[in-house]
């Protein structure tokens, strides 16, 4: 969740409070495309937490939204019911396009600036359920605040994601060695769908899997947006966390910090995605980003109306 508003004197987002929870929607979605009644219990309970945070900041609108696993569930309509009925607030369920574009302006905003835009990015959102990747060309032509909207962006969305590789290919903790040869085979042939050019492009990470690792890189205990925000990840730190991941037993990953918490099992295939990825585009280092998604629906919301 992100309680926040818009300073248009920097043209940056203020964050009043920026925190995580985990119910894992998206388990079990690509076996049996339903969401579980204890994940919906789990969301539920999250909302309604949510909520009461919203009000004790004096939030003036709330905005719920969701991506992948929701796009996929056969039972989302269901969903979608008991969550207003519960909780009162109404979920809007974001297209490919929209997730990529939104999350993208989160990140250029933070990143760049919205009226320092010269450099070319492009971004990867390793989700559970799928993974966006984004660019766009003459950022500087799109920068005002009316036309974020207009921005021409390049975007694709491919159905891999830390859950769902996990649930196809990971039934243990460490993994059997076969299972990461599978694992990685399956994630290139999924990368080659990617139809954009990300030719002289700087590579930036959003979500979990990213910021994760990052805090892992730092030795962080306890989660601390502040200490990673702007840090590189290069291809050998990635391949050391690897080979950490596949060496380690479940118990000893939520060791690591208390933001493993509903992590711990899904980390390998999240940054066997991002291995993958950085491999095919000979990205040596990639940047963190704590921001993304919901940072650009909070721009959505206050300056493109």
């Amino acid at each position: 969740m992100l309680i926040g508003e818009y300073d248009k004197s920097t043209s940056r987002i203020l964050t009043l409070l920026d925190i995580q929870r985990i119910p894992r929607l998206g388990k079990g979605i690509d076996a049996h495309r339903n969401i579980s009644d204890e994940s919906t219990q789990k969301a539920i309970d999250i909302l309604n937490e949510y909520k009461k945070i919203s009000s004790e900041y004096g939030s003036n609108k709330i905005i719920a939204t969701a991506t992948s696993f929701l796009r996929d569930a056969h039972n989302k309509n269901d969903f979608l019911h008991k969550i207003q009925n519960e909780t009162g607030i109404k979920i809007e369920v974001l297209s490919g396009e929209d997730e990529a574009r939104w999350t993208f302006w989160g990140v250029v905003q933070n990143v760049l600036g919205i009226t320092n835009c010269d450099l070319r990015i492009c971004t990867i959102d390793i989700g559970g359920g799928s993974t966006e990747i984004t660019t766009a060309k003459n950022l500087n032509n799109y920068i005002s605040e009316a036309n974020f909207r207009e921005l021409p962006i390049e975007s694709c969305s491919i159905n891999i994601g830390s859950v769902r590789i996990k649930e196809k290919f990971f039934s243990s903790q460490p993994p059997r060695p076969d299972s990461i040869t599978e694992a990685e085979s399956f994630i290139r042939n999924e990368l080659d769908k990617i139809n954009i050019s990300l030719k002289n492009t700087k590579p930036v990470g959003v979500a979990g899997t990213i910021t994760t690792l990052a805090a892992l890189k730092k030795g962080l205990k306890e989660f601390n947006r502040e200490e990673i925000e702007g840090m590189e990840l290069s291809r050998e730190d990635i391949d050391k966390l690897v080979t950490h991941f596949c060496t380690s037993s479940l118990e000893n990953l939520y060791k690591e910090g208390s933001y493993m918490e509903g992590r711990a099992d899904i980390i390998l295939p999240g940054t066997l995605i991002l291995k993958s990825f950085m491999e095919k585009y000979d990205f040596n280092k990639i940047t963190v980003s704590t921001k993304g998604l919901r940072y650009g629906i909070l721009l959505r919301e206050t300056i493109v109306q």
